[in-house]
């Protein structure tokens, strides 16, 4: 064991067989004659370097599990919220399918209205905002589109969504049921879907029986356009 002279620093060698950890001994440095008390410990007294183990190359890490392929996106439909209800995938907007734009700015009567809709086998687009009804009017081939009066704080004179409406080629407007949804309507007024050029008219009230209200509008609507086209035909202007 090598020890140190605290007076000079001269280092020494003491015999491993006659110190013991922890026990203090004395000795006089044959440097200086200075009497040393010293106390060995464990780390001190070990003089031998530890052995040290061949450094080995550490194993290659073991092969990553290769991360499963993304899914295919879904396109979040336009909601006040991004609920599971106003989600609908790409693929399903397809010939065929029966589609229904609903412009409504109360996230519970959008839930109200998808699950009806559901029952009756649309798949619910959810405008987000006015703009986005607009533009989905504009690109979305719909059957149904209900749109609610005062759709974020529209009056009925001053609503883009039913002006986006009467904008439409009548090719593309007489395959679409549009319904306008207010507290001051009432329901299945057809003289007052007329005169705002629409196919009918909801109390706000009556949104629980909306299925049967649109079956019935949708039939009459049908039966009328029935008769128009046989009078078309007629007179040979089909």
């Amino acid at each position: 064991m090598q020890i140190e002279c605290q007076y000079c620093h001269k280092k020494l060698n003491a015999p491993d067989d006659r110190v013991e950890y922890g026990k203090p001994f004395s000795f006089v440095c044959p440097g200086c004659n200075m009497k040393n008390t010293f106390t060995p410990t464990r780390r001190q007294n070990d003089l031998r370097p530890p052995e040290t183990k061949s450094e080995e190359a550490p194993p290659p890490p073991p092969p990553q599990p290769v991360a499963p392929p993304a899914p295919p996106k879904v396109a979040v439909v336009a909601g006040a919220a991004p609920t599971e209800f106003n989600s609908i995938e790409l693929d399903d907007i397809s010939e065929g399918l029966k589609m229904a734009l609903v412009a409504y700015d109360s996230e519970e009567i959008q839930e109200l209205l998808y699950n009806k809709l559901t029952g009756m086998g649309f798949k619910s687009v959810m405008a987000i905002n006015v703009r986005d009804a607009v533009k989905q009017l504009k690109f979305g081939r719909f059957q149904l589109m209900l749109i609610q009066e005062d759709y974020y704080g529209a009056t009925l004179s001053s609503n883009q969504l039913l002006r986006a409406v009467n904008g439409l080629e009548l090719s593309i407007r007489h395959e679409m049921f549009i319904a306008l949804i207010g507290p001051s309507f009432t329901s299945l007024d057809d003289l007052t879907a007329f005169s705002l050029s629409l196919d009918t008219v909801i109390n706000t009230a009556d949104l629980e029986e909306v299925e049967k209200i649109l079956i019935s509008g949708m039939g009459h609507v049908q039966k009328f356009y029935s008769v128009y086209n046989e009078m078309l035909i007629q007179r040979g202007l089909d």
